[in-house]
């Protein structure tokens, strides 16, 4: 299956990042292409889904296997040269793009000739692009903000789920950390020591404690506190549940304690927030 779509340039001059063309090949053994320096004006990036394949490393000629879950990203004007088993024909879903946005994989691919990664959270990336070749069948001028938008998700989202190839390992340890915060968030009412935390995700509380604030940028109990006043937020927001009984709700074991966390974090008391951002709710 070829499945390849052109875009028209943009009426709009302003996007931060657009698609020129896109597409997908599966089971499609004679993908392969060669293209001199200068020859492509813009980004390429692939993402395999299933099979394998190869990449010719421009530097020294060294013929890199990739396989399901790798993926790559040239620079404009790199040289390039990838393409995909014949015995195991790649699924891969590419997009060649043009963009200013600062991104730490696009500076590195822009630095070296082309950035190598392993990446996770495929489904999230399946669905970004099916809608994007949704978008372009048949492709309408409205449809430009949307397209730009997918785009910059799918960005977005490499930088958040990706690491270079031969940097696996951290990428697993990164989906645990992601994994373990969100069951936090879910149940941030309960009571959380660092142990039990860091028993989510399978690791020691020190080496816990060292990855969450590398992956999450702040402490666990930071964390923590931080799930309970956006519930809180909520419940202020939405019901007319008395400060007391929305402290005991959220985790906070005193209501005092709980206004002085909240006003610190938001810059106002519990029921200043209710009256801002309340549904008419009755104020306790």
């Amino acid at each position: 299956m070829r499945q390849h779509y052109i875009v028209p340039s943009p009426a709009f001059s302003q996007y931060v990042c657009y698609p020129d063309l896109f597409g997908r090949y599966n089971a499609f053994p004679q993908h392969a292409e060669r293209r001199e320096q200068g020859q492509l004006k813009h980004y390429n990036l692939h993402l395999i889904y299933e099979g394998s394949g190869y990449l010719i490393n421009g530097s020294g000629g060294e013929r890199l296997q990739l396989r399901a879950g790798d993926g790559f990203l040239f620079p404009k004007h790199a040289f390039q040269q990838y393409g995909s088993s014949e015995d195991d024909p790649w699924d891969v879903r590419w997009i060649h793009f043009e963009t200013q946005i600062p991104l730490p994989m696009l500076r590195e691919a822009d630095e070296t000739g082309g950035w190598l990664f392993t990446f996770s959270n495929r489904k999230r990336f399946k669905e970004l692009t099916e809608e994007m070749y949704a978008l372009c069948s048949p492709f309408e001028t409205g449809n430009e903000p949307r397209l730009s938008a997918l785009l910059y998700e799918i960005l977005v989202e490499l930088v958040q789920h990706s690491e270079r190839l031969e940097g696996s390992s951290a990428l697993e340890k990164q989906n645990a950390i992601r994994v373990a915060a969100d069951q936090i968030r879910h149940r941030c009412a309960e009571s959380w020591s660092l142990e039990r935390m860091a028993a989510l995700a399978g690791y020691s509380h020190y080496h816990f404690l060292r990855l969450f604030q590398q992956v999450m940028g702040k402490t666990p109990n930071h964390y923590v506190t931080e799930c309970r006043i956006d519930a809180a937020k909520l419940l202020l927001a939405t019901t007319a549940l008395s400060v007391t009984e929305v402290a005991a709700r959220c985790g906070f074991a005193q209501a005092s304690y709980f206004i002085r966390v909240f006003r610190l974090a938001e810059g106002v008391s519990p029921k200043m927030y209710r009256t801002i951002y309340g549904q008419g709710a009755t104020l306790h």
